[in-house]
């Protein structure tokens, strides 16, 4: 695995092809975060989210609910369009699975739309109702409008994160509901603070403290530690209700399209976890509501 604290980090695009060199059998999903580097890129020069609803629209709606929820977002239609469509290609030219049943297939700025707003709420059971009819793969396709939302969710993050709630009391992204992709162990403290990969948004919590169901007593929390690179990167794990989640030393916070690189490094540790019985949830940890025109 490549190196992650700051003294070992290089940047994106030369770690992106160092792995497309090394792993070979990723080149697919690696063409595919290419072109998303390339997105968010441009989204930053352009800021492409405007955010409506009021500030404490969510918390009027129910307790526990993120900053995204119950608020609106305009987006450019044509960028998103423009995204999924070379989305798309990349995945049928890197032979994702699924992804041949994509050929011929350009939804309208309606339907790309429909999917994103479907994507940011993690709702599969429309991706799948909408991937359907047109005889499409919808796992393909669901890979495909998440990292659409990428750029969408990056900015909603950049634009919520100083709103996120001092102790932010659950495991699911105070900002867009998704479960977190890692734990980072930051700084020389080591203050334990959740990622999310999705809006990049973070939140500190408790050091013994499962996220998913709560657990606090020692003796039920563990951890996998691989033989190499040792206690830099490392698994969570919990004996009550069986869930994982990824742990990585770092002396400052990951920077965003890094994370995506992080979980694909660090693969060996899903591995791990998942055949000694662990899992992560499905979908959210909330029923997050938004709406996008």
């Amino acid at each position: 695995m490549h190196g992650t604290t700051a003294g070992l980090r290089t940047d994106p695009d030369s770690r992106l092809a160092g792995l497309q060199h090394e792993r070979p059998e990723w080149r697919a999903w690696l063409g595919l975060l290419g072109q998303v580097r390339r997105a968010l890129d441009e989204a930053t020069r352009d800021a492409p989210v405007v955010l409506t609803g009021g500030d404490d629209a969510g918390a009027q709606l129910s307790p526990g609910a993120p900053l995204l929820h119950g608020r609106g977002l305009e987006l450019d239609a044509r960028r998103l369009e423009r995204l999924m469509n070379r989305l798309i290609d990349t995945a049928i030219e890197g032979e994702v699975a699924g992804a041949a049943s994509l050929e011929g297939y350009r939804p309208g700025r309606s339907e790309v739309v429909q999917l994103t707003a479907a994507a940011v709420r993690q709702d599969q059971q429309e991706i799948a109702e909408i991937a359907s009819p047109a005889g499409i793969d919808s796992g393909a396709l669901a890979s495909v409008v998440h990292l659409v939302t990428l750029p969408v969710l990056h900015e909603c993050g950049r634009l919520l994160q100083s709103r996120v709630t001092p102790g932010w009391a659950h495991g699911y992204c105070p900002i867009c509901a998704a479960w977190p992709i890692l734990a980072e162990r930051r700084g020389l403290d080591r203050s334990r603070r959740l990622r999310c990969v999705r809006c990049t948004g973070e939140w500190e919590v408790e050091s013994l403290w499962c996220i998913y169901c709560g657990e606090r007593e020692h003796r039920r929390l563990g951890s996998l530690v691989l033989e190499a690179p040792g206690e830099m990167h490392k698994v969570e794990t919990c004996d009550s209700c069986q869930g994982y989640i990824k742990s990585v030393a770092t002396l400052q916070a990951i920077p965003p399209f890094e994370l995506l690189l992080q979980d694909l490094e660090t693969v060996e540790l899903d591995i791990v976890a998942r055949e000694r019985g662990f899992g992560r949830p499905e979908g959210s940890g909330f029923g997050l509501e938004v709406w996008i025109r």
